[in-house]
């Protein structure tokens, strides 16, 4: 069994983000903080079923040391989170930040509290994430939780597409850890500072396309314009936002009269691309007025509407009309540019944001895995797509197995 000095120094490897050689640190050993350190390192290097298994190890043999095994236990939501498993992550990083500081661990249970604000981030609700990390900001904090909640924000403002916001929370984090050097985290801020940069889409403007990146995006959607967004599907103008993701066909209609605007597209035309079919019948011209209509109805506080014309049917709008697409037109681009949300997503809602049958988005997945733009992981019903990068739990710092930390 590793000395004690030879624990303190793998917790420091794994504070300054060196996993491989904190493992070297703990070699064999099998107590409950051997365990907890192993799974934290395995975590960092992204094997998280290792990770797992000794982190449940480790809260089973620390029934003499609570704090221990409530440090452990919140180690096990970052893999929870690492596993594609947002819900879940959001309810037991709260009980283990209450936990932690039930125990007196301030410091931990605030990185808890990043943690479910990471997870709420996964699963859409940006209020709550922000919430969650300006509480944690109004405490007294150490350099280190300062870059992971600065990590943090950006990450929400890259999901809310303020890639300036994301740049000078970036800014925030790595003026943090000049004073509290790790190495894995430096390397996720620096990796997402890239992806700002990166042409992810392509508008489509006045009949004219070009190659976009965040940047472009964000002032594209703060301008006066109506944006019709084909990536995540939704539109949006000003502060208005209509997500169409489970409205495919709505969506469509939108798109294809988007793509003309000024000009009409034809009732048949409209009708065979918005339901694809190949012929239009006296059914589907019906259907299409009444579709139209609940598009209309959903369209409400956009200053746009579809309404008739002696040609078909043309997009009003009192804005100009944008619209965002993925940079090619094939499935893969497509959900690999809704995966660029760092999100960890099933098959089934990808398939539903891209509009593809569940069929067409596992294929797509499969080629993108393939390519090494993806990455699987989990099992059966668990299994999860997620851009490949810095493991989740490189946002993981020590959990307090330091002491003076």
């Amino acid at each position: 069994m590793p000395a004690p000095d030879a624990l303190l120094d793998a917790a420091r490897a794994l504070a300054g983000g060196d996993p491989l050689r904190a493992l070297t640190g703990v070699g064999r050993d099998d107590s409950a903080r051997g365990l907890t350190l192993r799974g934290i390192a395995y975590a960092q290097l992204g094997d998280l079923e290792l990770a797992r298994t000794a982190l449940e190890q480790a809260v089973g043999r620390a029934d003499d040391d609570p704090l221990l095994a409530a440090r452990a236990r919140a180690a096990m939501v970052e893999v929870e989170l690492g596993s594609g498993a947002p819900a879940q992550a959001a309810r037991t990083a709260r009980a283990a930040a209450d936990a932690l500081e039930r125990l007196g661990d301030a410091r931990n249970a605030a990185m808890q509290r990043l943690v479910l604000a990471r997870a709420e981030v996964l699963l859409g609700r940006l209020n709550e994430a922000r919430r969650a990390v300006e509480a944690v900001l109004a405490g007294d904090l150490g350099p280190d939780l300062r870059a992971v909640a600065s990590l943090v924000q950006a990450e929400i403002a890259v999901r809310a597409l303020h890639p300036s916001d994301a740049r000078a929370a970036l800014a925030r984090a790595r003026e943090a850890m000049a004073r509290a050097p790790h190495q894995l985290l430096a390397r996720t801020v620096e990796a997402l500072g890239h992806e700002l940069a990166r042409p992810v889409a392509s508008i489509w403007r006045a009949g004219a396309t070009v190659e976009a990146d965040l940047f472009a995006i964000e002032s594209l959607a703060r301008g006066h314009v109506l944006l019709v967004d084909a990536c995540r599907r939704l539109a949006l103008a000003g502060r208005v936002t209509i997500p169409l993701a489970r409205r495919p066909v709505l969506f469509a209609l939108l798109l294809e009269l988007a793509r003309a605007w000024p000009a009409a597209v034809g009732r048949d035309l409209l009708a065979a691309r918005a339901f694809a079919v190949r012929r239009v019948n006296a059914s589907h011209r019906a259907r299409l007025r009444v579709e139209l209509g609940r598009l209309r109805k959903l369209m409400d506080g956009l200053a746009a509407a579809p309404v008739a014309s002696e040609d078909g049917y043309v997009l009003a709008s009192e804005r100009d009309v944008a619209v965002l697409l993925p940079p090619t037109d094939d499935e893969a681009a497509r959900l690999g540019l809704l995966l660029g949300d760092g999100a960890a997503w099933s098959a089934q809602a990808l398939a539903e944001h891209a509009g593809v049958s569940r069929r067409t988005a596992q294929r797509a997945l499969q080629l993108l895995v393939e390519r090494g733009v993806v990455v699987r992981t989990g099992k059966g019903k668990d299994v999860r797509y997620t851009r490949p990068g810095a493991p989740i739990a490189s946002r993981m710092l020590l959990l307090g197995l330091v002491p003076g930390g």
